[in-house]
């Protein structure tokens, strides 16, 4: 029975990565016009403006997480066979927003941003994740020096509900930076049922700090470096049940706390007017006061951007991570850690591929298109649904007004 369990929860925890799939959403922010646009400056005679566009997205996803595993042994959302979930996502949102300038140098700027998701797939199951959420953002811009970026703060509030209320929950943000060098950012994270015993750490609420820096360099005429460092302290609830508790070491009521390091330098080559390559190494350190959340992922990257025309261009990319979990222990075909068993590690390929291509200044389709493969050494056939292959695509047209 002690055996079971602990493949059970160790099954549950492996599943769901446990910060690992944010950490593979931060390694992927450098998109099409990032790579040839600086962002706009507002000029300080600037007028107020009002800004009014829409979106609707379809995407198609065979391995949707949700903060349950869905692995056969531990969730109904799956089949025996297939361990991975798949369903199609529709999205229709709109974005409201106006900017004003209110003081000399001074300037504010609003945003609400309503959305509906919804899910269909796995036999009407996915219905239960149907969702629609409201956020409010506004930033206040204050430039005192023309030749200096500005110093910004913003905040953000973002409601979510889902069919299945367990996942309802707040997210509150604050943030100050100077341009793009400097930046610190607060985040505070809460479900609405504070008191249920949790059964994976993506429904318990947390909070973090997080500051980052970044430099820019020209090297010759026609390479561009960028190098990042940003540094996060995250703190999580402590309503887990014992299964999880046992599994990890944590004590009743005592909090996990991580120290996590994100690091990347990116070199970028102008090869034409139109052609432009990427080449990047992203580091992630996760450091917590429980040895079972302990791990390091490397990535290495390489990318291809095609400018068609103006509004239309073409991006590729193809990467490789490895992630070693320092703190987890891999079970053997028997489902026992040895004395000498090794660490978990997982390797990762992926390619991606965008395509943005501009009708008019008033309507753009976007057409997205990735593909991981994961492999682990885990050695447990309990733990198979570990090797998988992830695939999303996704097609969104834009409207603005």
């Amino acid at each position: 029975m002690k055996k079971a369990a602990f493949s059970l929860g160790l099954c549950l925890l492996t599943f769901i990565h446990l910060g690992v799939s944010s950490l593979c959403a931060q390694l992927q922010t450098e998109l099409g016009r990032s790579l040839l646009e600086k962002e706009p400056e507002k000029s300080e005679t600037e007028s107020a403006e009002l800004i009014v566009n829409a979106h609707l997205s379809n995407t198609f996803n065979n391995h949707i997480e949700l903060g349950l595993s869905v692995d056969p042994y531990t969730s109904s959302l799956a089949g025996e066979e297939d361990p991975q979930l798949s369903g199609l996502i529709n999205r229709f949102g709109v974005n409201l927003g106006g900017a004003l300038p209110i003081a000399d140098k001074l300037r504010v700027q609003l945003q609400y941003t309503p959305q509906v998701e919804n899910y269909s797939g796995a036999e009407g199951k996915l219905n239960e994740f149907d969702a629609f959420s409201n956020t409010l953002s506004t930033e206040l811009s204050f430039k005192p020096v023309t030749s200096l970026p500005p110093l910004v703060a913003s905040y953000q509030l973002q409601r979510f509900v889902r069919t299945l209320d367990v996942y309802n929950n707040i997210e509150q943000q604050l943030g100050l930076r100077f341009g793009r060098v400097l930046e610190y950012n607060f985040r505070l994270h809460r479900f609405d049922d504070e008191d249920s015993r949790r059964e994976d750490f993506l429904l318990v609420g947390s909070d973090s700090h997080k500051m980052t820096g970044r430099l820019q360099f020209g090297i010759l005429k026609q390479i561009l470096g960028k190098l990042e460092y940003g540094i996060e302290h995250g703190s999580y609830q402590t309503n887990l049940n014992n299964l999880i508790l046992g599994i990890t070491g944590l004590e009743d009521n005592e909090r996990r706390k991580d120290w996590r390091h994100i690091s990347s330098a990116k070199l970028i080559q102008v090869a034409t007017e139109r052609l432009m390559f990427q080449e990047e190494v992203n580091l992630f350190l996760n450091r917590s006061n429980v040895d079972f959340f302990n791990f390091v992922s490397t990535e290495v990257a390489a990318s291809a951007f095609y400018r068609l025309d103006s509004g239309r261009w073409l991006r590729f990319r193809l990467s490789r991570l490895w992630i070693e979990f320092e703190g987890r222990q891999i079970l053997d075909e028997s489902g026992i850690i040895s004395e000498d068993a090794p660490n978990r590690s997982d390797r990762q390929i992926g390619a991606n591929i965008r395509l943005n291509w501009q009708f008019n200044p008033h309507l753009t389709l976007n057409a997205d298109y990735q593909i991981t493969q994961n492999r682990t050494n885990e050695k447990d056939p309990f733990l198979g649904f570990l090797n998988y292959t992830h695939t999303i695509a996704t097609v969104t047209l834009r409207g603005a007004y």
